[in-house]
């Protein structure tokens, strides 16, 4: 890897690293199925406002962890952002972590249904960026961060692997 074939060009003038942001998951043996409605605990999303906090003025990201035929967000898993030329605007999820923590849950009954990251100083909506890097039957929780203090959680789920993404009411229970 690491020749030009393996990387995209951004319109800024860098090259940008592609193959992780575009390569699906394997969700090891079990199709990953929401019903209705998504559920999330509430502990679980006040880490994911507390880490979009602790991380302004820059993106944070991590996995979101629970049950998929109960379509229940459980927890979260932190994972570090490796974005290193744009963190303020952009995450880069480690291949590696994500293996690791698939590698956990594998003989449990949890697994993952999702990503969540941060918008710092923007709205909880889909950036062309999340579009277009989002992975079919996902769900993506978006936390804005204004001024360092969360605001705003929306969900969304892919229609089909690369968008568009529909927003998905979030139950906190």
């Amino acid at each position: 890897m690491g020749g030009a074939e393996a990387r995209d060009f951004d319109p800024r003038g860098h090259y940008r690293h592609r193959l992780s942001r575009l390569r699906r998951p394997l969700p090891f043996d079990r199709a990953i199925r929401h019903p209705a409605a998504l559920k999330i605990r509430r502990d679980a999303l006040e880490s994911i406002r507390s880490h979009g906090a602790e991380g302004f003025p820059y993106e944070i990201c991590g996995l979101l962890i629970g049950k998929p035929a109960q379509g229940l967000i459980t927890e979260v898993r932190r994972v570090h952002n490796l974005e290193q030329q744009n963190p303020e605007v952009r995450y880069l999820i480690d291949d590696k972590e994500d293996m690791r923590i698939r590698k956990e849950l594998y003989r449990t009954d949890l697994d993952v249904l999702g990503y969540y990251h941060s918008h710092p100083n923007h709205p909880a909506q889909p950036s062309i960026f999340d579009t277009e890097r989002s992975w079919e039957s996902y769900v993506y929780v978006i936390v804005s961060v204004q001024d360092g203090r969360p605001a705003d959680v929306n969900a969304f789920v892919a229609e089909k692997d690369r968008g568009p993404m529909i927003p998905e009411p979030l139950e906190i229970v």
